[in-house]
């Protein structure tokens, strides 16, 4: 059984992104990138049109995005739609009169409701509501909204930002221009695919690590010959640290096998019951320290049996675990 998941947010980043750089896609196009379903392609289309952005249907062409929407009264401005979309996944406390979009928040909230009669006691449910939803599993990372703000423009108008990161390998602080591709939640992280013209290259920056960012006035479009899913393709979760891939194959005891089979995959798995209750895993990764973390956090519950040269590196570790424990 091959399981390979998009979630949500990536997927209407996704269809937002590939619409802005080519000028017409099907449904059954963006179903085959996004690996979903063109009914979902069909559910998506239309959640973008109701949260402002103008779509049209060319018939065999396919969909085509307007750039500006038209707006009327009753729709959410674009900081209304992140505030009351996007910010509570990423960010604490937005009903709070304190945080920078508290004001499209509230005017969103207002719309949405179709009354501006007594808005404080709609702001109070809903941060009641905020402080009973957690997503701190999902996303543990903090930061600043402002600079959220600032990347989520920049993908859906095609503006490069500059920005000051901070490198956790090299302990500093560069300032460089990228160009954002693409928002992607993994392991507990958010993270920004963008092309960094210091380096020259399509890079993987962590969001919490982003100290300032400033839109550019320099538009990009992304390159026809860039496919996200192939540049995440063989990622467990989210690095390529390897030049070439392994092929793993491991073996799970029974008592945790259910909770690997309900596991989100990034990369193409394969899952096989055995007789005796356990499971064998088999894929194939480009960041093996990585994928061995991941395998270990299941302690006796997990044997790697192949690769050969992975299997004899762990039992060396574990004899120098063993003459530790010992002494």
């Amino acid at each position: 059984m091959s399981k390979f998941k998009t979630q949500k947010v990536e997927r209407l980043f996704y269809i937002i992104n590939y619409l802005n750089n080519h000028e017409n896609a099907t449904a059954k196009e963006l179903a085959v990138n996004c690996n979903t379903s063109i009914r979902n392609i069909y559910r998506d289309i239309r959640e973008l049109e109701n949260l402002g952005f103008y779509i049209t249907n060319e018939g065999k062409n396919g969909y085509k995005l307007i750039h500006q929407p038209i707006k009327r009264s009753h729709q959410l401005t674009f900081n209304e739609w992140t505030a009351l979309i996007l910010y509570p996944l990423f960010t604490d406390n937005i009903a709070s009169k304190d945080h920078p979009l508290h004001h499209a928040y509230r005017s969103g909230i207002e719309k949405i409701t179709g009354t501006f009669y007594n808005p404080e006691n709609v702001l109070s449910i809903s941060s009641e509501l905020g402080e009973r939803i957690l997503f701190q599993d999902q996303y543990r990372d903090s930061f600043h909204p402002e600079i959220m703000s600032v990347i989520i423009e920049s993908i859906v108008r095609n503006k490069s930002i500059q920005v000051s990161y901070y490198s956790m390998h090299r302990d500093t602080i560069t300032n460089r221009t990228i160009d954002p591709y693409y928002l992607v939640p993994r392991g507990g992280h958010l993270y920004l695919i963008a092309y960094c013209h210091f380096r020259e290259n399509v890079l993987v920056f962590r969001i919490n690590r982003f100290r300032a960012a400033e839109i550019k006035d320099h538009t990009f479009k992304i390159p026809k010959e860039f496919n996200i899913l192939d540049y995440l393709s063989n990622r467990w979760s989210i690095l390529a640290d390897d030049n070439q891939t392994t092929n793993f194959v491991v073996k799970f005891h029974k008592d945790v096998a259910r909770y690997i089979n309900e596991y989100d995959f990034y990369t193409d798995t394969v899952l096989e019951e055995q007789d005796d209750g356990s499971l064998l895993l088999k894929t194939t990764v480009r960041s093996k320290s990585e994928f061995i973390r991941w395998v270990r956090s299941y302690g006796l519950n997990a044997e790697i049996l192949e690769p050969k040269e992975v299997r004899e590196q762990l039992r060396e570790e574990h004899k120098q675990l063993l003459k530790k424990y010992s002494n």
